[in-house]
């Protein structure tokens, strides 16, 4: 059988798993309540990092160096001079080349790290071999079989606590250099110094050489079995795998509590969002009241509307006026919107005005409670940046208000009413026309008397079309009026349904400024989630692996 770290397939699923548990830790991010089961998985894993130590201890000579070369099947090591008080045989190098660092070439011997000490009864040699023993998960006491009563392995066992012998291994060595009666006696001897110096439970192996192949092969199979015993690598894993399971245990409860925290801020914010929807659905309490008002707005700019018409055809017959008909009709159009507007925004700043008042209030309320239960800090109330919104909003009402009037063809019947006009008023002034050429022609030829008269009439035909156009004025004023306020009636549904949105804009312009705390909560509850897949994903491989271990 060849040496070999044992568990090695069990230690780096172990291992696995342990560092992923930490990375798991790091992601939760909760020193307070994961330090103490972090730690100690933290120390286990910088445990299990180190090669498996194999010590070997005894006096000058003894054969501690051919020993620890049948082991690893390495005549290097018996070949290799001291140098200092010890000299570390490694598959690899992972603390940087140091002067004691020797390195065999043999894949089986990785994770393990051979420990071949000077003479034992030097003083410094011995301070050194109580300091590797420390972290050593094998001890082998060579003992000489000449003088194995003399060597000094004796006393430095007797200060070593009776938990701590499990890793050790007494082997006599030197057994080819006795005679035949000596070799009898060797066990005897052997027995009284183990119960002179209390080792009697000890392992003790009597190595016969490395020419001996059963002898190598019982030397390999004990050093194996203690590495494999519970207090060496096999316990560490286990250990590993018993403290990464407690701090994933641990992360799930965090995790659930956050998980509880987190479905107590939903419940904290659907009640902030039930309140918004109450505040929303008091505003539309009072929607065809102010339906109503808008069309009281819009009525009462149609006395200024008609004094803009009255302008636009001016009071007197005239052939200019004559040649505006075609166009009074957009005039009059764009007049009667550009009226509405302006009623309209002066009428919404001062609804907008109370809606913001109403908006700081509840905000006020909110602020406080946010701090306290979500410990989320969020402003005074944005005032400015409401308003703004709402100043967009205001635009957007105006056109949208005028759009069913656009669509009832306002226009078009504002421009019918002027044109069924055109037809009287330019045969009056044809007449007029006509009496005045009459007049120029007969003046010409010496007929004063007729010309005075053709002037006469052309002067009663302007006065009488004069006085017409009067009346006509006003009844195209009338039908103005009754055509915009027809309108109005006629589209009252289009009216609500343009305010139930505007009001619905307005709620939601005030409800994204809570978007800081709603990002939050969604980015914890987006974080929580694969965290928890995580979590279940170790525990699981944890719960496979620990039958095993």
């Amino acid at each position: 059988m060849e040496l070999r770290r044992p568990h090695l397939s069990e230690e780096g699923l172990v291992r696995l798993w342990a560092e992923k548990a930490l990375d798991l830790c790091a992601r939760i991010d909760d020193e307070e309540a994961l330090a103490e089961y972090r730690d100690p998985v933290q120390e286990a894993l910088h445990t299990l990092s180190h090669d498996r130590r194999i010590l070997t201890l005894g006096g000058a000579r003894a054969g501690k160096s051919t020993l620890l070369s049948s082991l690893a099947d390495e005549q290097a090591i018996a070949n290799s001079p001291m140098e200092g008080h010890y000299t570390c045989w490694r598959f690899i190098c992972r603390d940087g080349d140091a002067s004691h660092s020797r390195f065999i070439p043999r894949p089986c011997l990785e994770g393990l790290e051979l420990v071949d000490t000077a003479d034992l009864e030097r003083p410094e040699v011995r301070r050194t071999g109580e300091q590797l023993m420390q972290g050593a998960d094998v001890v082998i006491g060579v003992l000489d079989a000449r003088s194995p009563a003399a060597s000094p392995v004796w006393d430095l066992l007797a200060t070593v606590p009776p938990e701590a012998r499990k890793a050790w291994l007494l082997v006599v060595a030197q057994v080819n250099r006795l005679d035949a009666r000596e070799s009898i006696a060797l066990k005897e001897r052997l027995r009284q110094q183990s119960h002179i110096h209390g080792a009697q439970d000890l392992r003790i192996l009597i190595f016969p050489g490395p020419q001996d192949v059963n002898g190598v092969t019982a030397l390999r199979t004990c050093v194996q079995k203690i590495l494999e015993d519970s207090h060496g690598s096999s316990g560490s894993i286990r250990r590993l795998a018993e403290l990464t399971m407690d701090l994933v245990q641990r992360a799930d409860r965090v995790l659930s509590a956050r998980e509880g925290v987190s479905r107590m801020y939903n419940v904290f914010m659907s009640g902030i969002e039930q309140e918004i929807d109450n505040f929303l659905h008091s505003q539309t309490i009072g929607l065809a009241g102010y339906c109503r008002g808008v069309q009281l707005t819009i009525r009462q700019t149609v006395p200024d509307l008609l004094e803009k018409v009255r302008c636009f055809l001016g009071r007197i017959l005239s052939p200019s006026a004559l040649l505006r008909l075609e166009l009074l009709g957009g005039m009059t159009n764009n007049a009667f919107y550009d009226l509405m507007e302006h009623a309209i925004l002066s009428m919404q700043e001062e609804s907008d005005r109370h809606f913001v008042l109403q908006c700081a209030a509840h905000w006020q309320s909110v602020r406080p409670r946010m701090r306290k239960t979500l410990e989320c800090e969020i402003g005074d109330f944005s005032t400015a940046v409401l308003e703004k919104e709402l100043k967009t909003l205001r635009e957007r009402l105006c056109r949208q208000l005028y759009e069913p009037l656009a669509d009832a063809g306002l226009r078009a019947r504002f421009l019918s009413l002027f044109v069924a006009q055109a037809g009287w008023m330019q045969a009056c002034i044809v007449c007029i026309c006509i009496f005045l050429v009459l007049a120029g022609i007969l003046g010409s030829i010496g007929q004063n008397a007729l010309a005075v008269g053709c002037v006469i009439l052309a002067l009663l035909t302007w006065l009488i079309g004069c006085g017409v156009f009067h009346f006509a004025t006003r009844k195209i004023c009338s039908q103005i009026e009754s055509v915009a306020l027809d309108l109005c009636a006629s589209c009252q549904k289009d009216f609500l349904s343009v305010l139930e949105g505007l009001i619905v804009s307005r709620v939601t312009a005030y409800r994204q400024l809570y978007i800081v705390p709603r990002r939050k909560i969604a980015k914890r509850e987006l974080e929580l989630k694969p965290l928890q897949e995580q979590q279940r994903t170790i525990c699981t491989q944890l719960r496979i692996l620990l039958p095993h271990l």
